[in-house]
């Protein structure tokens, strides 16, 4: 009889620690999740005001570079590799206002460089999301519960022609 309630107990023990293993990873990855959403917001928030004014303030670089370096341990080197491309055209688009009404040797180039970088930025809204969303996935599904997972198994039982036929 103690050995039966060991074993029962021991059984409930690992379905509890089982349990409490699968809610640990669902608050893991939605904790995750919460801190790319806002790193990725925070980009774009950054990004918004300098592709709308078609220049960079140092403000905004500033801005821009710090959630860059905000969401250098959240994502792959593919995203982080994009955003030091966002940022290098940020500045060189802040570099090529600066010269453009100026004595610069260089300020005949600023038109086409002002609208090389903004045609760059303006890819922005079509290709951070898209590399974004890999990693913005949240793969883990709801798990069943026992009434629903029997239900689920009946129906397909009965989708075989288990049933006896009705009379």
């Amino acid at each position: 009889m103690t050995t039966w309630l060991t074993l029962l107990l021991a059984a409930v023990a690992v379905i509890i620690a089982s349990m409490q293993w699968f809610v640990a990873r669902q608050k893991f990855v939605l904790d995750l999740f919460d801190r790319r959403f806002k790193a990725y917001n925070d980009v774009l928030s950054a990004v918004r005001p300098i592709i709308g004014a078609g220049d960079a303030s140092h403000n905004q670089i500033v801005d821009l570079n710090i959630a860059v370096q905000n969401s250098k341990f959240l994502f792959g080197s593919d995203v982080n590799d994009y955003l030091k491309a966002v940022y290098q055209t940020a500045v060189k688009l802040h570099f090529w206002n600066s010269i453009y009404n100026s004595n610069d040797p260089q300020a005949h180039l600023a038109p086409e460089g002002m609208y090389e970088c903004s045609m760059k930025l303006a890819e922005f809204f079509d290709d951070y999301p898209f590399l974004c969303q890999a990693y913005m996935m949240m793969p883990e599904k709801r798990v069943r519960t026992p009434v629903e997972w029997y239900r689920d198994r009946n129906e397909l039982r009965k989708s075989y022609g288990g049933e006896p036929p009705e009379i």
